[in-house]
């Protein structure tokens, strides 16, 4: 579906883009050369999409990735935290998603799913580990697949979300488990704020859109990954 028509979808739905701001200067990786794209919904979730440029992303872009900066969006929208307040966090994403990822944000904002952060990796230096330690909701790194040198993630084109990277462990096909503070949560049949589970409202939002989960995996398993295209 194109942005076009995710546009007359989310107006119907309520979310699409109106006068309404954010409430506040924008962030500073936020492109002030271009008009954002700003929304809110009865439910108080609100979000703008920004343009970003390779200065916007000095950490997690480089010459040579597989998407250029000029087709991704900077997404700042609301989300619950785990002690139930609003906060507002940023996200990358390819253009081609920024709308419909923006509909699942306000789905899980409306279900009071906790988010622990959402920044841009830039702010771990572009580091995959750092943001994971942190607990970071992020999507695109322009960085390799973990243990496949020489693949890219999906992440570097801006088509992969992680959410709750401790609550949410990557499990690799060795066992090794990542971050390291996630062994909590290897067992899946614990139930506790953040998780995500199969058939979950965090899974069925993302299922909405056409994403996968990484937590359907056979080896690796990966419960905090989404992806457009399952890898």
């Amino acid at each position: 579906m194109s942005g076009n028509q995710w546009g007359k979808l989310l107006a119907v739905l309520g979310v699409a883009a109106t006068a309404v701001g954010m409430g506040g200067a924008l962030l500073p990786h936020a492109s002030a050369a271009t008009s954002p794209v700003r929304g809110s919904s009865p439910s108080s979730f609100q979000y703008e999409i920004e343009e970003v440029t390779a200065a916007d992303l000095p950490y997690t872009y480089r010459s040579g990735c597989p998407v250029p900066p000029e087709d991704l969006r900077l997404l700042i929208m609301s989300y619950r935290t785990f002690d139930g307040q609003d906060a507002q966090g940023e996200m990358v994403v390819h253009e081609d998603w920024a709308e419909p990822v923006v509909s699942v944000f306000h789905d899980l904002y409306d279900q009071d799913f906790p988010i622990a952060r959402m920044q841009l990796v830039d702010d771990y230096q572009g580091s995959d580990d750092r943001s994971m330690e942190a607990n970071n909701t992020s999507a695109f790194n322009c960085r390799e697949v973990t243990g496949r040198p020489g693949v890219w993630s999906q992440h570097s084109y801006g088509g992969a979300i992680d959410i709750n990277p401790v609550q949410n462990p990557y499990i690799s096909s060795s066992g090794r488990v990542l971050p390291p503070a996630s062994a909590d949560y290897v067992d899946r049949s614990k139930s506790a704020p953040g998780m995500i589970h199969a058939g979950d409202c965090t899974v069925q939002a993302f299922a909405d859109i056409g994403w996968y989960w990484g937590g359907a995996w056979t080896s690796p398993k990966d419960y905090q990954h989404f992806s457009y295209n399952n890898k």
